[in-house]
């Protein structure tokens, strides 16, 4: 009699920590789910967090909505993989720690702790999963304009300067 109750508690828990308890949408009427909304928001605001030295944060350079407006413009397999990065983001604390929990729901600091041990990982895929979403995310932050004012930052389409480019 015990072992379904076991069963029954750990299916529920599995079920909430996979799929419930995530924040309204950003962006309502966004493709992204609740829970890859709340990924991006959450790796977004441990790379650029309000006290950072570039005075725009992630919510205010809206990359919730970028990434939305990013995934749209990829062809379906691309996109798959994209969300499948989302994903390993998130439940990746569970399997390589430090905490063992999802990363959306941990502290800005602790989800820093988490990007950096991503970063510097004996795992090649940890690595590049970290270096993919630093460099979707830095590609959306640094396309607000505010971000470019505030660093000074003056776009050179012909920087080899070839003419009628």
């Amino acid at each position: 009699m015990l072992f379904p109750s076991v069963a029954i508690a750990s299916t529920a828990a599995l079920a909430k920590g996979l799929f419930l308890g995530y924040p309204d949408k950003v962006v309502p009427d966004g493709k992204l789910t609740h829970k890859e909304q709340a990924v991006v928001a959450a790796c977004a605001e441990a790379l650029f967090p309000n006290n950072g030295p570039i005075p725009i944060s992630a919510k205010e350079a809206r990359l919730v909505l970028y990434m939305e407006r990013y995934l749209g413009r990829l062809p379906e397999g691309q996109a798959r993989l994209v969300r499948l990065l989302f994903w390993f983001v998130e439940h990746g604390p569970w399997l390589f720690g430090p905490k063992r929990s999802r990363f959306s729901s941990l502290s800005v600091e602790e989800r820093i702790a988490v990007l950096e041990s991503m970063r510097t990982s004996p795992i090649y895929f940890r690595r590049i999963a970290f270096l993919s979403m630093r460099t979707m995310l830095t590609m959306g932050y640094l396309s607000d304009p505010r971000v470019s004012t505030a660093m000074r930052m003056k776009a050179n389409t012909n920087p080899f300067n070839l003419g009628d480019a």
